[in-house]
């Protein structure tokens, strides 16, 4: 910036000397014209005082005649170069030019600086690294629901001016490759990893990070080089569940089934076995072993809150008798279930599997959704249609494909 506010200034000097020189030789013509109108004026009064003279007989006719000769001699030779219209609008139009491009000069370089300083980027780094301990306890200390999509790019500007101050910063760059994956900029972020990486190789929190953001694109290259970092990692931390999980869901994909199995039986037991990870990776080993696949679906049980137990041991003629379990589309407002059972209601809990066996019509079935509205319905008839006094719960989750999930619903409300 100083470099730029040094040449600025040469040429604010050259460009000022180009304008102000022909003003200032104009001025000194002026001087010079004015100086010879004052030897004509001169010249003229002598002229009188020697008809003066020559009257009160000072001088002869002779002598006033030759004197008069040699002045008026002078005289033309002094204005016989001179055109004095031309010389005063020269001296005008010479000014207006000057002045013009003076102004034309200050405006340019008002506007040139405007542009080049960026006066608003400047005071945005400045309200970015003011705040930037604020910015840091949101984003990522204690990520909130507060923290605006405007919030991370002020802290990826604040981090930005941080690194350039010291480029040996490796927090910096990690925290950067972070909030670059989170705007989707991969390229920036992979990068900002591999800057990270090269001042501290053996960092298990960059590699963990770097691993996140190359998995997010979900393309081959990426996940071959999430796979290497990811092992990387374990090497340097065994014990890595996370990282273990992501290894053996990304092997998965590449269709590495041997370290695929081998990290997914390091965590297999610590997560539900109805986790959708732990179903989806299940489900890939068993495709890359030549296993059968399973039909998509869900392994429901059905069960009722405490206020309801009580309600349904109090027997009389309103008893409900039937159970209807079905599922919906719960991404969009079709009121057609994509599968549906009914059931002679027995004692609590039941269990029932819907899969896309069950739909209604062969077109719209499981298959045909991702989110997945699962709902359980006390009934007093065999009508699907829900009537006032009915019992029913409802739970929603995401469809895992080729898979049985088991999931729970409980009856926990009464229809009005």
């Amino acid at each position: 910036m100083i470099t730029f506010y040094i040449i600025a200034l040469i040429l604010v000097f050259l460009t000022a000397g180009f304008i102000f020189y022909p003003l200032i030789k104009n001025k000194q013509q002026t001087h010079e014209q004015a100086y010879t109108l004052s030897n004509t004026r001169l010249i003229k009064q002598r002229l009188f005082e020697l008809d003066e003279e020559y009257a009160q007989g000072v001088i002869s006719d002779k002598h006033r005649q030759q004197a008069k000769k040699e002045l008026k001699l002078t005289l033309i030779d002094e204005t016989q170069d001179i055109d004095w219209s031309t010389a005063h609008e020269s001296s005008i139009q010479t000014k207006t030019i000057g002045y013009s491009i003076l102004g034309l000069l200050l405006v340019s370089v008002s506007v040139i600086y405007w542009h080049v300083s960026h006066v608003d980027d400047v005071v945005h780094l400045f309200d970015s690294q003011q705040n930037m301990q604020a910015l840091t306890q949101k984003i990522i200390i204690d990520p909130s629901q507060d923290a605006t999509m405007k919030d991370v790019q002020a802290f990826t500007l604040a981090i930005r001016s941080r690194i350039q101050n010291n480029e040996e910063d490796a927090t910096g760059w990690m925290l950067l490759g972070r909030l670059y994956s989170s705007l989707g900029q991969f390229e920036q972020s992979y990068q900002a990893f591999e800057k990270s990486l090269l001042i501290k190789p053996n960092d298990t929190e960059t590699l963990a990070s770097y691993a996140q953001a190359l998995m997010s694109p979900n393309q081959i290259d990426y996940l071959r080089e999430a796979k290497n970092i990811l092992i990387r990692l374990l090497n340097l931390e065994p014990d890595n569940n996370q990282a273990a999980l992501m290894l053996a869901m990304t092997a998965g994909q590449l269709g590495d089934v041997a370290i695929s199995e081998k990290y997914f039986a390091q965590i297999k037991s610590l997560l539900p076995s109805n986790n959708p990870a732990i179903v989806q990776i299940q489900a890939r080993i068993d495709e890359l072993k030549g296993k059968p696949k399973l039909n998509t679906g869900l392994s429901i049980t059905v069960d009722a809150s405490e206020d309801i137990q009580r309600r349904l041991a109090q027997h009389n003629r309103l008893q409900p008798s039937f159970l209807f379990v079905f599922i919906k589309d719960a991404a969009s407002d079709n009121p057609l279930p994509a599968a549906v059972r009914k059931l002679d209601l027995r004692n609590l809990p039941m269990t029932v599997t819907l899969t896309s066996d069950d739909a209604m019509m062969a077109s719209y079935s499981i298959n045909n959704i991702d989110e997945m509205l699962v709902t359980a319905r006390l009934s007093f008839d065999e009508n699907v249609q829900s009537s006032p006094g009915e019992l029913e719960g409802t739970t929603q989750l995401t469809k895992v494909a080729n898979a049985i999930i088991p999931v729970e619903v409980i009856l926990n409300k009464e229809i009005k």
